[in-house]
């Protein structure tokens, strides 16, 4: 086997997007068989990140081995990591409520967030295709929860708007963060310490732990949380060795994906193709934010 055609292949910006928009939906559909019915949420989650933990420690190797020497930035990975673990939190109740075609499209949210950040707090130049893609997502969102006269929706979807908020900060706390260590041992640390906080502060047992691993749900745990550490590393790197203006409309394609096959896999299918429409003006909505 030549190993160095591997590695090229395995350092493409196409193989890592690909790899990404296949983890991704793998991810969010087997979280959602995994969380069905399970008691304690908090559980379910820190089997999640322990297991993404692990995965994506075996891609240590194929990265350089550094770390970083300011104590800044280890103060801003603790603040991130305080966001990203209230973000995972509300997002394993979230999920458990919400389809996985809805909850795909309600996160996208995160990217009108990111252009607010980026508008009144790093002071960056508003311009009209910006402003355009984040109202086509609004919109968008808006439009899937228009019936009959008015806009419905419950706390869920309050707090998956939330989650999205929570996701946009913390990717512009540590937007630079991740280059300064090893990246699987970066994406580590922001699986196991969040699952440590949420294990202390929900105060459930080991056993507990152990008991529900071992159910019936043990498969879809093991999916959901390898899926979960790889689609990270995949995300980061495709969006390292790409281009931003191609990289991100093709990452929110899974938008699309996750709706599809959530109408097979979940039996999703009510409004499915007013899904299926706003699916595709966010993927717009996103060329236009990047572009």
């Amino acid at each position: 086997m030549n190993f160095n055609f591997l590695f090229q292949i395995l350092n493409t910006w196409q193989f890592n997007t690909i790899a990404f928009l296949v983890t991704v939906v793998v991810f969010m559909q087997y979280y959602k068989l995994a969380i069905n019915g399970i008691k304690k949420d908090g559980v379910a989650l820190v089997i999640f990140q322990l297991i993404g933990a692990v995965s994506v420690l075996v891609w240590v190797p194929f990265f350089p081995l550094k770390f970083s020497n300011d104590p800044k930035i280890y103060g801003l990975l603790i603040v991130a990591i305080i966001f990203y673990t209230v973000n995972d939190r509300i997002q394993a109740t979230v999920k458990k409520h919400l389809e996985v075609s809805l909850y795909s499209i309600l996160i996208q949210l995160s990217r009108v967030f990111l252009v607010l950040y980026g508008i009144f707090v790093f002071h960056q130049e508003i311009n009209a295709p910006k402003m355009f893609g984040g109202i086509l997502i609004l919109l968008g969102t808006v439009a899937l929860f228009y019936q009959k006269g008015k806009v419905a929706f419950n706390k869920y979807v309050g707090w998956a708007i939330f989650s999205a908020f929570l996701i946009a900060t913390g990717m512009v706390i540590d937007v630079d963060i991740s280059t300064k260590f090893n990246l699987p041992i970066y994406i580590a640390i922001t699986l196991v310490v969040p699952a440590l906080l949420i294990f202390m502060f929900e105060r459930f047992s080991c056993q507990e732990i152990f008991i529900e691993f071992s159910s019936f749900r043990k498969k879809h745990f093991l999916i959901t949380g390898i899926a979960w550490g790889i689609m990270i590393l995949f995300a980061i790197r495709a969006l390292q060795l790409g281009q931003m203006v191609f990289i991100a409309p093709l990452m929110a394609v899974s938008v699309f994906l996750n709706v599809v096959v959530a109408y097979f896999l979940h039996k999703e299918r009510d409004h499915f193709l007013r899904k299926i429409l706003v699916a595709i003006i966010i993927i717009l909505g996103v060329y236009l934010i990047v572009a």
